[in-house]
């Protein structure tokens, strides 16, 4: 059961009793958000729904010695002599590590365990780390012996392990913007009737150029990923990972990340981690996220409403900023100003919104301390009106913070992240784009992927590109995601997918199989070498998009700078 099946099984059931119209009439009657969450939380009620998620789905799973060994003992055998899988291993133990009770020898087996795998994979300082994380958790006198001597082996090893990537830093090629000093001063802010806010640049840029460089205003971390990265700065960390006190969905990798999420987003998800992860999805989890952050700016939520219903807080972008004064208030101020496209909603599209507003405002008011955070009834409705603007935003204005693309592996293993990002918001988007982004943790990177002339207009991809989906599926998707029909060049021209590409005798092959290999081999000091190559290459043959040339070119583009930036994850690295 997700809240879909819920929003679905209650407009079924209004249909079988031929009650949709009524509800639908009284629904659309309402003219504050709140008021249509409210009456859909009524019905959910009434109908019974709300008792049935109580019942079905956890709120959230208890510590468990007993599920702690079981994880533990998989891991065991994903790290024996037969297997040898030291990521699977790692993950397993982060698991055992999170169910183990507090105060039992159960939690620091599992950091005992973790410390014999990262020996083996040659991490001698993260096998330090972990052993004295053990002897912290009163590791078993026992056992000490077999801790004493993997310290004693690992401090003999430690000068031969080598220092750790770091990220190339990449700087902007042009001067900053007087207005939004992390972007390029060519770009400019335009807007149209047809295309609403834009981005466009007054110079000619070339495929390299670097133009913007943005930290998020908040994050959250994918439930994939829940056992991989540190829930408040999504760094891996070799996976050495502590545990939330209190639930087992949760890791960080330091005390002070730990700290800094008990005393903001995590206290109030904490309670309901587990239902959160499976009654919503992504964009549900980042709309909420971006909610949890604005209440924090301010002391009380008295004060919260007065500044959102400022008008110099209303309506505003990246480029209406005072980035002399940057607080985490004035950054707010551009998320809040998203644009919502309420107008352009249908009445089951509202409707079904309100009933993930509904259920998601419901129990985490009900069951975590957010409801003495909100007072009475002026503050409850002030949260449910915000959650649910965050939840029209979020589909269209929100970004998946990816990783290097991966053989034979999921989206899952590429996105980790979502994220609030103020200018790339702004960034239309094509099915051909011209610039491409790339993340050095959460900090993204806008790089231009395609010549771009002075005047014309910079886009990005919300994940329908032409090479990878007909022309058919781009417009549905986009249609029904983003409200709007997509009349980009790719879809204009109607471009072929990647295996219809054609190949142009005039273009050169700019890669070949040391490229691949590698580019394949996650080889930073030949991604750094040769990634000037291929952006030279691109600006050269730029005319002749697409063929499989430049496709190839941008693969391996892409492939570089995420190398450069670090974002390989472990499990490709093993």
């Amino acid at each position: 059961m997700d809240v879909y099946d819920v929003s679905d099984d209650l407009v079924k059931k209004l249909n079988d009793w031929k009650l949709i119209g009524i509800i639908s009439g009284k629904f659309n009657e309402l003219k504050e958000n709140y008021s249509k969450v409210n009456f859909v939380e009524h019905a959910l009620i009434d109908f019974k729904y709300m008792e049935k998620i109580f019942l079905n789905v956890p709120l959230r799973e208890d510590k468990c010695n007993k599920r702690s060994v079981e994880f533990r003992m998989l891991g065991n055998e994903q790290f024996s002599l037969k297997n040898r899988k030291y990521f699977q291993a790692l993950e397993l133990y982060n698991k055992s590590i999170c169910y183990a009770e507090p105060n039992s020898e159960h939690l620091s087996i599992g950091y005992a365990n973790r410390s014999a795998v990262l020996f083996e994979w040659k991490r001698y300082r993260e096998c330090l780390a972990n052993i004295t994380l053990a002897r912290k958790a009163n590791y078993p006198a026992r056992l000490s012996h077999k801790l004493d001597k993997r310290e004693r082996d690992c401090q003999q090893l430690l000068e031969q392990q080598p220092p750790d990537v770091v990220p190339f830093e990449f700087k902007l090629n042009f001067d900053p913007h007087t207005q939004v000093p992390y972007i390029a001063d060519c770009l400019e802010l335009r807007e149209s009737a047809d295309e609403g806010r834009f981005i466009s640049t007054n110079r000619d840029l070339v495929v390299g150029d670097l133009v913007a460089v943005e930290q998020p205003f908040c994050s959250t971390l994918l439930p994939p990923m829940r056992y991989i990265r540190c829930a408040t700065c999504k760094q891996e960390n070799y996976l050495t990972l502590i545990p939330c006190d209190s639930c087992c969905s949760v890791m960080f990798c330091s005390e002070e990340c730990k700290q800094r999420a008990m005393s903001t987003f995590h206290r109030f998800e904490c309670p309901i981690i587990d239902f959160l992860h499976r009654m919503f999805n992504k964009i549900h989890g980042i709309a909420l996220r971006t909610t949890l952050a604005a209440l924090d700016l301010y002391p009380s939520i008295e004060e919260l409403m007065t500044f959102c219903e400022q008008p110099q807080n209303q309506h505003k972008c990246a480029f209406d900023l005072d980035y002399g004064q940057l607080s985490p208030q004035e950054h707010y101020r551009a998320i809040h100003g998203l644009v919502t496209n309420q107008h352009m909603r249908s009445v089951s599209d509202l409707f079904q919104r309100s009933v993930v507003c509904a259920v998601l405002k419901h129990f985490i008011i009900e069951y975590t301390p957010l409801k003495d955070h909100l007072g009475g009834e002026d503050g409850r409705n002030f949260f449910t009106d915000l959650l649910f603007r965050h939840l029209q935003t979020s589909p269209s204005n929100m970004h998946g913070i990816d990783l290097v693309e991966q053989v034979n592996e999921t989206m899952d293993d590429q996105t980790h992240s979502s994220g609030a990002y103020a200018f790339l918001s702004l960034l239309n988007h094509s099915c051909a784009p011209n610039t491409l982004r790339i993340y050095e943790g959460t900090k993204a990177y806008l790089f231009v992927l395609r010549p771009i002339k002075a005047g014309n207009v910079l886009y990005d991809n919300y994940g329908a590109h032409f090479a990878i989906f007909s022309k058919q599926q781009r417009q549905e998707t986009l249609s029904m995601q983003y409200r709007f029909d997509c009349k980009c060049e790719g879809c204009e021209l109607d471009y072929p997918t990647f295996g219809r590409i054609p190949h142009k005798a005039t273009v050169p092959s700019v890669r070949d199989d040391t490229d691949m290999k590698s580019l394949g081999a996650y080889n930073y000091d030949f991604a750094a070498s040769n990634y000037r190559k291929y952006c030279d290459f691109l600006t050269q043959y730029g005319a002749a998009y697409p063929c499989e040339q430049i496709s190839s070119a941008e693969e391996c583009l892409k492939m570089a700078l995420h190398i450069m930036v670090d974002a390989v994850p472990l499990k490709a690295k093993m």
